[in-house]
């Protein structure tokens, strides 16, 4: 008999009062939650709840802390609220766009604050030009007075200046070709006629004469207020940090550079910016850094300041990416030329030195395994130069077998070639490498390949079955860079899932979050797919990329990744500091060592920050925050002083390299853009 609806009304306010069924919902519903919770990414790095240690007891309260402080910046920092209202100007989006936050986390984010100081464990994925921000460069580039500059066309207008790209170089001062006028209508350079022989000395004009020229005819453009974060005060033995605390001055051509150098929000973020067109501009980018890099006098000073800049941000170890296809670099005076091998000495003795003042001052804990060196070629040559290249290779790591480390092969993914067009070739060095014995061991350069930094995933062609994911896995690559297309293959995720009861099993993506929001992978942090990574069991470690490009700090990726997504805790933090310790090229005994570095590290920081927080900012139960106590320690920043390692200074630190906030034009690619800091 069929019901009436009556019948199936009353029918249904019975079920509701039905309390068991809601009891077994309620319980299937927790038992779901425990199941999660103990199968977790990062269960290893969690505290036992029943735990009455003071470190375990600290540990709990610390991430209690964190998640208020996050919620509570979420709802009032930021402000951009789930309504019907339309946002006002004054509210933005926690974990929205990187450069469109970023005055804003900088200058009011506690978060941030408390990110610079988390224990972060080793950075595995970094390019050796990029550490140091464009205007210390720009600073050291003044001390040299046969620094050259060429550009790929006369600089005759301010159209001209927007769409240029400009190189530079040290050179013998004996044989450049005297008088060249880069703004001179009869300039002759363009983008490939330097490389010929007859032309080689005959577009560089001296980097002194350009400033003044520049200044003459451009100058005005590039004057004005915005400039004031660029301090005058010299730089002293206590400056510790190369990032926040020491600014240079600028002139008004060094301006126009520093433009050349950073990635704007209008080039990261216009509407009509594409994937192709970003890389276009970043790979001009770093054309434009790399003179500046790549001589004598600055090698060992750059390494000095990029190990500095590190123990600022709490990295313990790092592992470099230089670009080794070009075999020589310029000494001083541009007259030698400074082989690989040598920048390898170079390099030690930078790190030596820095070393030796770390143990003159008892601090060789903060950065006590130095740094390693991943030997990278680009994707896009030719299999007979490719062939030599690992021969390179392999000659550097039996030359230097503690500073060379791996192989990788970068390059833009969805331009030629992709990884397996060199199969034969990479498989002939893994043969090599298993049978060249060093001290009785097989020589050990594992693959850390560049892999899924992309959207079409097609390795460069039109055909997905060339994606390099699958070239990654079938090498046995150790760790991969970005991995940001992973999640498109499910059967490779098996390769890459770490195995609980192996440590270093699996392989380990190199996360470079706000590289890829600004190369076009995603649109912000929210939209990156590291939570799903992390939830399928893939070893993630936490990375920086190209700081100098992207205006960015190992600070800033931890604290996205906290924004990135509700689930993602402290104990989230802690796994992946350590998993950037195992999965490192360090030997075993080091990573041993350097796991007990980061733990005491890590007991530390959780005390501090609840001797810090746990009154000034919660309530009673240390699981809420006190939003009056919030609101009186948000407005009373300068006088905080947080314990985690100096006082909070002018309030918060000075923000780490602003990007260019007004652009004219979007020529040419995104050539070059016209800097007006506000």
């Amino acid at each position: 008999m069929e019901a009436s609806m009556a019948e199936a009304r009353a029918m249904f306010d019975a079920a509701v009062e039905d309390s068991q069924a809601l009891k077994t919902y309620n319980r299937q519903h927790d038992e779901l939650l425990a199941k999660e919770y103990k199968t977790s990414w990062d269960r290893d790095a969690r505290a036992d709840p029943k735990s009455d240690l003071p470190e375990d007891i600290n540990e709990r309260k610390a991430d209690a802390i964190i998640r208020a402080i996050r919620e509570y910046e979420r709802r009032v920092t930021f402000g951009n609220l789930p309504s019907e209202a339309i946002p006002g100007p004054e509210t933005l989006d926690m974990g929205g766009q990187f450069l469109t936050n970023k005055d804003r986390i900088e200058q009011k984010s506690l978060l941030y604050k408390i990110a610079q100081f988390v224990p972060k464990g080793a950075l595995l994925h970094l390019h050796f030009n990029a550490e140091l921000y464009p205007e210390r460069l720009l600073k050291e580039a003044r001390r040299m007075p046969n620094m050259y500059i060429r550009s790929i066309q006369p600089l005759l207008t301010t159209a001209d200046l927007d769409v240029t790209e400009v190189v530079f170089n040290v050179m013998d001062e004996d044989q450049v070709e005297k008088g060249v006028d880069i703004f001179s209508p009869t300039y002759p350079g363009t983008a490939t006629n330097w490389k010929q022989p007859d032309w080689k000395f005959r577009v560089w004009m001296k980097w002194r004469d350009f400033q003044q020229a520049f200044d003459e005819r451009f100058g005005a453009e590039y004057e004005g207020p915005g400039y004031s974060e660029f301090s005058d005060r010299p730089e002293t033995p206590e400056d510790h940090t190369c990032g926040s605390e020491v600014r240079v001055k600028l002139n008004r051509t060094e301006k126009w550079l520093y433009s050349k150098m950073v990635l704007s929000p209008e080039e990261a973020y216009g509407p009509s910016q594409t994937v192709n067109g970003v890389w276009a501009r970043f790979n001009q980018a770093t054309r434009c850094f790399k003179g500046l890099m790549n001589y004598e006098q600055v090698y060992t000073w750059y390494i000095e300041k990029a190990i500095d800049r590190m123990i600022d941000e709490k990295i313990m170890y790092a592992e470099l990416r230089p670009m080794l296809l070009d075999k020589f670099i310029p000494s001083n005076d541009g007259k030698r030329q400074i082989t690989n091998a040598e920048q390898m000495k170079l390099i030690i003795a930078g790190v030596q030195a820095k070393k030796e003042k770390l143990i003159r001052k008892d601090e060789l804990h903060k950065f006590p395994f130095g740094l390693k060196i991943i030997y990278c070629t680009p994707r896009s040559i030719p299999i007979a130069m490719m062939r030599e290249e690992m021969k390179q290779c392999i000659d550097l790591k039996l030359q230097f077998p503690e500073l060379i480390c791996g192989f990788d092969l970068v390059g833009a993914e969805d331009r030629p070639n992709h990884i397996g067009f060199y199969r034969a070739e990479l498989l002939a060095f893994q043969t090599v490498c298993q049978n060249t014995l060093v001290n009785g061991e097989p020589l050990d350069i594992p693959f850390l390949f560049h892999a899924g930094e992309t959207l079409l995933d097609t390795g460069g062609s039109s055909d997905p079955k060339n994606s390099n994911l699958y070239d990654a896995a079938l090498l046995n690559s150790k760790r991969i860079g970005h991995g940001f297309a992973l999640m498109k293959h499910p059967h490779l995720l098996e390769k890459f899932r770490r195995n609980p009861k192996k440590p270093g099993s699996g392989i380990c993506i190199e996360l470079c979050p706000i590289s890829n929001e600004l190369l076009h992978l995603c649109r912000n942090i929210k939209e990156h797919p590291f939570p799903e990574l992390l939830a399928a069991g893939i070893p993630c470690t936490v990375n920086s990329d190209n700081p100098s490009l992207f205006s960015n700090s190992m600070q800033h990726e931890f604290y996205q990744i906290m924004v990135g997504a509700p689930t993602i805790s402290l104990y989230s933090w802690k796994q992946l500091a350590r998993w950037s310790i195992e999965y490192s090229c360090l030997n075993k005994d080091q990573q041993q060592e350097g796991q007990g570095y980061l733990d005491r590290s890590w007991k530390e920081f959780c005390k501090m920050m609840v001797e810090t927080f746990e009154h000034q900012l919660m309530k009673v139960d240390c699981v809420e925050i006190d939003d009056k106590k919030a609101k009186d320690l948000y407005e009373n920043m300068p006088e905080i002083n947080t314990g985690l390692g100096r006082p909070y200074d002018n309030a918060m630190p000075p923000p780490i390299h602003s990007p260019p906030k007004s652009i004219r034009g979007l020529a040419a690619q995104r050539a070059s853009y016209k800097v007006n800091l506000q």
